[in-house]
């Protein structure tokens, strides 16, 4: 640091501090001041740097919920979540109308609904092709807190964050997350190998003689070593060693493409393995687990994923440094329940080791982990390891955590039991609206609207007086035949009924006149307690309107999610229920940024104690637009309902 740096207070502030004095010496506290500047520019040339100036790191459970972890935290299991409800300021965060991933997380960090950020659900409709697109940075219209603060010189990393592939360049690093096309390789059938033997003895110590198993493909042989490493008399298995060769000519040390150590019954770091792409030979990921022995010893194997190739970071390079680190870094990814837990203990390594890199004044960093666990398996016990490596590395940032910082701790949305489904596409068929060119098949061309992913898209070419009214739609007098429709679907949604008659509106709201485009024409507002509107019609095809959820099918995404505070000038206590681009806002306040003018989202009221709360809120104008996106990737990624089904949206 400069040794001329001075500490960051204004001109301005110093000025608020006198005026206030009366108020401050009477016990009222002051009026919060503010200061404008005219451009972000501005206010970096008033900032000094130093060694106090405030930091935010903020953690992101994608999907947590306090409904599962309030019952968790009395019976003792996340001692750190519950140190951080009674030592900081918690509360429910309303998510957005579309409370999916991409619009909630969004709208949390660049402080602006979907309207303004163009970021309405997992895709945009492309209308000429009758397609949707995956979303991805791309279609994000303003800066996030991310940039802001890169504009202001300060150091910042997002590490993680939905909708960030393509990465693109800010004063820090950048790692995609959730979107970020993974290659997956095909699924690894290994067989036991007659007839082939390790190609060395065990490095490890046995106290009993090692057990051995041999697996191969079409190109790997897998030589296992089971060994026992307590030394108490009694064989006991409990670790493993695995060799990995790649099959071919030469030596078995020539084509050895890696040695691992584990414990058994554990998944085991990722593994390097040979499979076909395409016309070549290429290296994949796997992970695989050995269980301790009922006979022979079981097998299981995680899908291989390639190397990834594309811009997921930046800089460019620090992909290639994070692989040289953990031999393999995998952006969100939904994966099989039994691997969840360890890709959370993952998740932790990795924001361990980005932590330690620098003093970042923004750190952000979100776990995938916990929807995957709650979309697999709601409130059961399996998700508790998950919750609890997390809760641990919570524990680490609280006990390490300097005066000068606060944490977040945020989720996107929360999650929660339905009892029954409501399937748009059928209601609107029942209305005439929607036809369908074979069962689960939108017949685009001769459909009036449908719906997709909590989204309503209208056909242009029907939008017509005369279309409408063969359909059943009165066009009224000083009416568009579009504002005829929204007004017909807003109270035919209203009046949806299940089949023993009890109603269960729907509400619709249709999209302004000034949203970013391309965006869909209405979009669901909200739905009574315990129904759900189905987020992919063709998920669960029927003929129904209404059905009731199956056990497997109830555990669905709910409106509210969590956010808690914690720091020196933290004041402790209940929030309530808080929108969810106020916590965009309030990183920024925290920061001392300034608020532009179009923000949607505020500071949080009362969340500061001592001279924090009586700070001068800064704003400004507006913010000048990010940095330009990385290199655009190799290819265009996964299909559109490949990419959903991948991420565990879609089932077959």
């Amino acid at each position: 640091m400069d040794s001329g740096a001075t500490p960051r207070i204004s001109i301005a502030f110093a000025l608020l501090l006198l005026l206030c004095a009366g108020a401050c010496s009477s016990g009222e506290p002051p009026a919060r001041g503010e200061q404008r500047f005219a451009d972000l520019a501005a206010f970096r040339a008033q900032d000094h740097r130093d060694a106090a100036r405030p930091r935010v790191i903020v953690i992101g459970l994608d999907g947590a919920s306090w409904d599962y972890i309030d019952p968790q935290i009395a019976a003792g299991h996340l001692p750190n979540l519950a140190r951080l409800q009674r030592e900081g300021a918690w509360g429910r965060l309303r998510s957005v109308d579309t409370h999916y991933t991409p619009p909630a997380w969004t709208t949390m960090f660049t402080a602006r609904l979907p309207a303004k950020t163009g970021v309405y659900s997992f895709g945009s409709w492309d209308a000429q092709a009758h397609a949707f697109r995956m979303v991805s940075s791309r279609d994000v219209a303003v800066p996030a807190v991310w940039d802001v603060a890169s504009a202001a010189g300060l150091r910042v990393a997002a590490v993680g964050v939905p909708v960030t592939y393509p990465a693109h360049p800010i004063e820090g690093v950048m790692v995609g997350g959730l979107e970020t096309p993974k290659n997956h390789g095909p699924h690894l059938d290994f067989r036991p190998a007659a007839g082939r033997f390790p190609p060395s003895a065990p490095s490890e110590r046995s106290f009993a003689p090692p057990a051995s198993t041999v697996l191969e493909d079409e190109h790997n042989v897998l030589f296992a070593f089971f060994l026992d490493a307590q030394d108490d008399g009694v064989t006991r298995y409990d670790r493993v060693e695995l060799h990995v060769v790649a099959k071919g000519p030469g030596p078995p040390e020539r084509r050895t493409l890696g040695h691992y150590h584990f414990a058994l019954g554990e998944f085991s770091p990722w593994v390097r393995v040979r499979v076909d792409r395409g016309d070549r030979r290429d290296d994949a990921f796997v992970r695989v687990q050995f269980e301790a022995p009922h006979g022979d010893f079981g097998f299981r194997v995680s899908p291989a994923f390639f190397r990834i190739d594309e811009p997921f970071t930046s800089p460019r390079a620090l992909a290639g440094e994070l692989e040289r680190h953990f031999g393999y870094y995998l952006p969100h990814e939904f994966l099989s329940m039994d691997l969840v837990p360890t890709a959370a203990r993952d998740g932790v390594a990795h924001a361990r080791w980005f932590l330690a890199r620098e003093s970042w004044d923004l750190f952000v960093f979100v776990f995938g982990e916990t929807d995957n666990a709650h979309h697999l398996a709601g409130f059961a016990d399996s998700v508790l390891p998950v919750y609890a490596a997390i809760d641990a590395f919570l524990g680490e940032l609280m006990d390490g955590l300097d005066p000068h910082t606060t944490l977040a701790v945020v989720s996107d949305h929360g999650f929660g039991a339905f009892r029954e489904s409501v399937d748009l596409n059928q209601f609107l068929a029942s209305l005439g609206l929607l036809r369908w060119s074979r069962p689960g098949v939108i017949d685009h061309e001769n459909s009036v609207v449908f719906h997709q992913m909590w989204q309503l898209y209208f056909e242009p070419r029907l939008l017509t007086a005369d279309e409408l009214s063969r359909r059943g739609v009165e066009v009224r007098s000083g009416e568009t035949p579009r504002q005829a429709l929204i007004r017909f679907l807003t109270d035919a949604a209203r009046a949806i009924r299940a089949p023993d008659g009890r109603v269960l509106p729907i509400e619709l709201e249709a999209l302004p006149a000034d949203a970013v485009q391309p965006a869909p024409d209405m979009a669901v507002k909200s739905y009574p307690d315990g129904v759900s509107v189905e987020f992919w019609n063709v998920q669960h095809p029927s003929h129904e309107i209404v059905t009731p959820l199956a056990d497997a099918d109830r555990w669905k995404h709910a409106r509210d999610g969590i956010v808690a505070f914690y720091g020196a000038q933290v004041k402790p206590g209940d929030l309530g229920t808080l929108p969810i681009q106020d916590v965009g806002a309030t990183v920024l306040d925290l920061l001392g940024l300034p608020l532009a003018d179009g923000l949607d989202g505020r500071p949080i009221a009362g969340l500061l104690e001592g001279s924090a709360a009586r700070r001068p809120l800064a704003r400004v104008g507006e913010y000048p637009p990010r940095a330009p996106l990385a290199d655009e990737g190799t290819h265009e990624g996964p299909e559109f309902e490949e990419a959903l089904r991948a991420l565990g949206y879609v089932e077959d």
